[in-house]
This record gives C-alpha cells, sequence and structure tokens, in this order.
C-alpha cells in the first residue's frame, strides 16, 4: 500500500519467509546440573542436529495523519501498531515442534517535524547575495511496554540465551541536521534573467541523527543517549565531484551506559574528487574568470569495440578474472579526466588496543594522449604500509581499420594478467593476441 483517504495515508506490509537447511548442526545450551541442587548452576550441552528449518509471518500496520503547520513546522503525526519485540508476528522452528506461535501488538505513536530556516547575508565578489537554510528533522515516537508470550520468547531465543518475558518501554526522540550556505550569481549588465544569475551551492553539511531516549534514562545504570557515533557529509560546487564524509565516535564506551564518557573520536574519513579538463572552467565561471563548461568532446565521437572480446564473445579474457573499478575505454580522443579516493579508519585507543590507523589512496584516469591513443590508468595505494597494492592500465591504438590494445592487471594478493590484441574492427575474427596470467585456465 498505502490506501489515501483524503489527507490520511493507511500503510500495510505483509512479509512471509520460510527456509530449510539440510546438514548436520551441532548447538550448545545451558540446563540445570543434576550434581547440585543449586539452581542457579548449570551446564553446557552440546546437541546435533540433521537440519533446520523456519517459517515467519509478519504483518505492520500504520496511519500517516493529515500534516500541520504545512508551512511553517511540517509537522507529520503518525499512530501505528507494531509487534510486541523484534522478530516476526508468528513463527515455527525446531524450538516450536514446527507450530506457530506468535507475539502480541502494541500502539506506537509519532510524530515528524521538518521546518526550514532561512539567513540571508550581503554578496561577495560575484555573488549578489548568499542565503543559509538550516532544515533540522525532529522525530518523536514512544511504545509503551508489553509482555511476550513465553513459547514466543524461547521460539526466537538463541542457545543459551536468556529469555525475556517482557519488552520495554520506548520513547525516542532524534534530531537530524541539513544546512547550506548557496550564493546567487550577479546578472551580467542589466539582464537580471540571465542564466549567469542562477543559484550556487558554496557549501552543504549533511548531519545524521542523535537519539535520546527517555524510557531508557529512567533505569538504574542508564543514561537516555542511544547513538554511538555521529557522520557528517560535506559537498560543494567549488569543486565538482567532492565529497567529503568524517564519522566520529561519541562516546568512550557503550552509548546509553552510565559509565560511558563524552569522548569525541575521529572515527574514519572518506573522501572523493574528480578532476577534468571542465572543472577548472566550471571554477573559473564562478568568478567570472572562463567561459562555460564544455561536455566531454569524446561523447560525441563514433564509438567503436573495445575489443574483439567484447564483439565474439568466445571466451573471457584473462584479465576478467582480477576485480576492477576501472571503467573501459570506449572512444578515442578523450578529454583528461581524473578521480581520487581516500580512506582512513581509526580505532579508539584502549586496553589491549594495538590495532594501528589504515590510510587508502584510490586513484584513476582516462585520457587520450594523442587522437589515436586511449590511456586507463587505476591504483589504488595503502598508505600505511607504504605500497601499491592494485595496478590496472591499459593501453588503446586505432590504426584505421585495426584496432590494438594492451591490458596489465596485478591484484593485492601478487596475481597479474597481461594482454595485447590487434584484431580488424569490422571482422574481430581476424586477429593476433598474447596473454599470459598466473592464474590457471
Amino acid at each position: 500500500t498505502p490506501v489515501r483517504f483524503g489527507g490520511f495515508n493507511w500503510q500495510n506490509s505483509v512479509q512471509l519467509n520460510d527456509s530449510r537447511s539440510t546438514g548436520p548442526e551441532t548447538v550448545t545450551f545451558r540446563t540445570d546440573n543434576p550434581l547440585t541442587p543449586d539452581p542457579t548452576d548449570s551446564i553446557g550441552v552440546r546437541q546435533t542436529f540433521l537440519g533446520d528449518f523456519q517459517s515467519s509471518v509478519d504483518w505492520d500496520t500504520g496511519i500517516n495523519l493529515p500534516v500541520l503547520f504545512r508551512g511553517s513546522w511540517k509537522l507529520q503525526p503518525v499512530v501505528g501498531v507494531g509487534n510486541s519485540t523484534t522478530g516476526p508476528f508468528a513463527i515455527r522452528n525446531r524450538a516450536t515442534n514446527g507450530a506457530f506461535v506468535r507475539q502480541g501488538k502494541r500502539f506506537r505513536f509519532g510524530a515528524t517535524a521538518s521546518p526550514t530556516l532561512f539567513g540571508f547575508f550581503p554578496g561577495i565578489g560575484p555573488l549578489s547575495r548568499i542565503r543559509h537554510s538550516l532544515s533540522p528533522v525532529i522525530t518523536w515516537s514512544y511504545q509503551p511496554a508489553a509482555n511476550v508470550p513465553e513459547a514466543f520468547a524461547r521460539a526466537i531465543a538463541q542457545p543459551g540465551q536468556a529469555v525475556n518475558l517482557r519488552s520495554d518501554a520506548s520513547q525516542l526522540v532524534s534530531l537530524s541536521l541539513s544546512q547550506s550556505f548557496e550564493g546567487k550569481r550577479r546578472p551580467r549588465g542589466t539582464d537580471t534573467t540571465s542564466a549567469d544569475a542562477t543559484k550556487l551551492r558554496l557549501l552543504s553539511i549533511s548531519t545524521s541523527s542523535i537519539s535520546y531516549d527517555f524510557e531508557q534514562a529512567k533505569k538504574p545504570g542508564f543514561t537516555g543517549w542511544a547513538t554511538q557515533s555521529v557522520t557528517n557529509s560535506v559537498l560543494s560546487d567549488l569543486l565538482p565531484g567532492f565529497n567529503l564524509s568524517l564519522t566520529h565516535d561519541l562516546w568512550r564506551g557503550q552509548a546509553g551506559v552510565d559509565s560511558a564518557k563524552f569522548d569525541p573520536f575521529l572515527q574514519s574519513v572518506s573522501a572523493s574528487f574528480a578532476v577534468s579538463g571542465n572543472t577548472f572552467r566550471s571554477i573559473g565561471s564562478i568568478f567570472g574568470l572562463g567561459g562555460k563548461s564544455t561536455g566531454d568532446q569524446a561523447q560525441r565521437r563514433e564509438q567503436v569495440p573495445t575489443s574483439y572480446v567484447a564483439e565474439s564473445g568466445r571466451r573471457p579474457r584473462p584479465g576478467s578474472f582480477f576485480s576492477s573499478t576501472q571503467a573501459p575505454i570506449n572512444t578515442t580522443g578523450r578529454a583528461f579526466s581524473a578521480n581520487f579516493n581516500y580512506q582512513l579508519t581509526r580505532v579508539r585507543p584502549g586496553i589491549g588496543s594495538l590495532t594501528p590507523d589504515r590510510q587508502s589512496l584510490g586513484f584513476s584516469t582516462n585520457f587520450s594522449p594523442t587522437p589515436f591513443w586511449s590511456l586507463s590508468w587505476s591504483s589504488q595505494y595503502n598508505i600505511t604500509d607504504g605500497k601499491f597494492e592494485s595496478q590496472v592500465v591499459r593501453l588503446e591504438r586505432e590504426l584505421h581499420e585495426w584496432r590494438a590494445a594492451f591490458n596489465f592487471t596485478r591484484n593485492p594478493n601478487g596475481n597479474f594478467a597481461f594482454f595485447f590484441t590487434i584484431y580488424l574492427t569490422d571482422l574481430p575474427e581476424l586477429k593476433f593476441d598474447y596473454d599470459q596470467t598466473t592464474i590457471e585456465r
């Protein structure tokens, strides 16, 4: 669905799952120790089964009420019915001896507000005005506590796991934020309808949601914080293709536990950007220093087959056994383009933690040094270990009615493949090729 009644949207979803596995499976579970009268003493028992099966039925429904304060707060109330605990509504498996058992349902209430606030600043240089937009998304959800039938609790419990017969209440408030700085270019002369008087995204920042659970905060030994990490993403039209993502671990310890300390730690960095001839023209046009961006002239050329393999389909070339992000070379006369991506992964220092930071840099480029040569090169460099992990190099030469191709691929595990071919474009069967690879046929 949804099914709409005026301003009301009725949402429904039904899921049916059935699975079966064969083969021996050994399960370890805890049981009472018959050698001691202590009821808290238990021993581990291992049992082997020859197969397993599981069937489940789930149904979820809710109603989105009409939006309130549509011109300002954009408040969207929601009323729904959900399961009492995790898992499907009804399930059958080995623990139920093949009979279906089900859990209960409970109401859930929620509301989402997504206002947008604006601020204006005077322009600078070629920009006549700068606008700052702030768009928070505030979400509130509440579910009352509910009891869980013992048969269902045992059906979803893992071997050796305690059976939980109650699902606690939850009252969660989440906040995410998006903001952007946009500039409006000054029109040329007195023509206010000029295409140059368009908006330009100077900076855009998106922050992932942070949640607080008021019901969890009532429990002894816990706080209401329910978010372990937060991610900020940055975009800008000043550098086309630029994307920066920063992830911070907010707590020294587990979020929601009163022993955890608020201590933001940079956990990962991901950055990527692309550079081409149009990049510099685009940046120059922003400040009125250049003409408009021209398209890739190679796209207007007649495409020819990359290799005889793609046309004949007789067998895969040796390099196809290797994983690669290298885009195929489709045309000659291609303009220069390059893509860079940087990755940083860190682990918060702790007791016994000796994991070093990991950094890597990826690079790929496509261009034609001459009208008849096409070059494609991609590489992955491990900054932490100071070595290149992979290389993919492709050269193609157009010889009027003939075409020659050179391909070299090296993977991080040391395997490599080299392939050379020359073929007649109108008759790919007329060809000569040579290949050498560490992968056996």
